[in-house]
């Protein structure tokens, strides 16, 4: 009686979200084509395709959730989303009553979503995927996760890889604002379930590469027009820049930038406009953000090379660092962290001064009394612009701030787990 009960209740929830689905999707269109001026691939037709789906975008910013579903309109669609949406306390609620969604918590084991997602696809629904894991920052897509071949091939239903161009453009990771220029969606493939039982996880992984691989800043050169611009609603284009680079190119400081308007500048005097293209005003240091990201990333592997040695002992029979106490390589004020429930509940845990030093050979993320070693961080990444989320054996945390760049932290501890192995 228990079972057919709960059967009921989840029939009843489908049902519902289904109903809302089909119902929102027009007037979303309409919505996102006067906020973004946004068009689809009207040709293709989703329903036409016996059995679930698995559609794979690329993630370029937080509305390809609603242009996948302004596209597939007819093909109700389960989002996987970011567990950081249930618990919004404005439209987590709303969301999970009247939308499918798979709650995933980013920063740690993806097991769990990998099991609801093939449960849900052999319930015969058709799941929504972004395959690298999170939206790019500099406008060039991020690898295929390693685990994604095996879900899809685990799940036997047709693969759709679906391109979005220009969204990166239209809401940055980083920006506060949206800006209206052109975003168009359109298929790349369809790969049936006897065409994936038939490709090894590796060539999977390469066609949806191959398929979803998207750099804006060559899309914004080849346009025969010249480049798309990107109106902001409000706000500069530049406002929210700081969020993604962290260090400045002439004085080479980090957290010393920042944004108003059209500029990005620092203290030092130096100052730079990033237009309504998305390219930086020449001559410059840098053409794109891509550009400057990677200096960044230079600079960091550089510091943090330069913080270990100097850490280390004088000679081996030292048993601490020469250099005393454990030195502050960068910091942000304001910045709160949480420690997160199975159950999506959020529990303050240390609010304050968020630092990242070296001690004992090991990098530390230290706020207020709690601290921890990289070495001891099992996953770690960003949702949107302000929260980094990791996991440890003790538990699953959040660290999170409106202004601060909390990505050079993300950084710094890619650049580590990579030098090692």
């Amino acid at each position: 009686m228990g079972k057919q009960s709960d059967n009921t209740t989840r029939d009843k929830d489908r049902r519902r979200r289904e109903r809302f689905y089909r119902i929102a999707t027009p007037p979303l269109g309409v919505f996102l084509k006067a906020r973004f001026n946004y068009s689809c691939d009207r040709s293709f037709e989703p329903d036409d395709i016996d059995g679930p789906l698995i559609v794979c975008i690329n993630h370029a910013c937080a509305y390809d959730p609603l242009f996948a579903g302004a596209a597939f309109r007819r093909r109700p669609l389960t989002f996987i989303a970011s567990e950081t949406v249930v618990r919004d306390p404005k439209w987590g609620a709303f969301l999970t009553k009247y939308n499918s969604i798979i709650p995933h918590q980013k920063g740690r084991n993806a097991n769990r979503t990998a099991l609801a997602v093939i449960k849900r696809v052999r319930r015969g629904e058709s799941i929504f995927l972004a395959p690298e894991g999170e939206q790019t920052w500099d406008g060039v897509s991020l690898e295929v996760r390693p685990s994604t071949a095996g879900l899809i091939r685990s799940c036997g239903a047709t693969l759709v890889t679906y391109r979005i161009e220009g969204a990166y453009l239209a809401q940055p990771r980083w920006a506060y604002s949206p800006r209206k220029g052109r975003v168009y969606g359109h298929p790349v493939n369809v790969y049936s379930p006897e065409t994936l039982g038939a490709m090894t996880d590796e060539e999977i992984e390469k066609a949806i590469e191959g398929d979803l691989n998207f750099n804006v800043w060559e899309w914004q050169k080849s346009q025969p027009g010249g480049p798309v611009r990107f109106r902001c609603s409000r706000g500069g284009s530049a406002e929210g820049l700081e969020r993604a680079v962290c260090s400045c190119p002439e004085c080479r400081r980090i957290g010393s930038l920042r944004t108003s308007g059209d500029r990005i500048s620092c203290s030092c005097g130096f100052s730079l406009k990033l237009e309504d293209t998305g390219f930086f005003e020449q001559p410059g240091p840098f053409e794109t953000i891509a550009d400057w990201e990677e200096a960044d990333r230079k600079l960091l592997a550089s510091l943090l090379e330069a913080e270990k040695k100097a850490a280390e002992p004088a000679s081996e029979k030292e048993e601490e660092p020469a250099r005393g106490d454990a030195a502050e390589i960068f910091g942000d004020e304001d910045v709160v962290l949480s420690e997160i429930g199975s159950d999506h509940s959020a529990k303050e845990a240390a609010r304050g001064r968020l630092t990242l030093a070296c001690e004992g050979g090991d990098f530390v993320l230290g706020i207020g009394e709690r601290s921890f070693r990289f070495g001891d961080i099992e996953e770690m990444m960003m949702v949107v612009a302000g929260r980094l989320l990791f996991s440890t054996k003790d538990g699953y945390y959040e660290l999170f701030s409106k202004t601060a760049n909390m990505r050079k932290y993300l950084t710094a501890r890619e650049i580590v787990v990579s030098s090692q192995t």
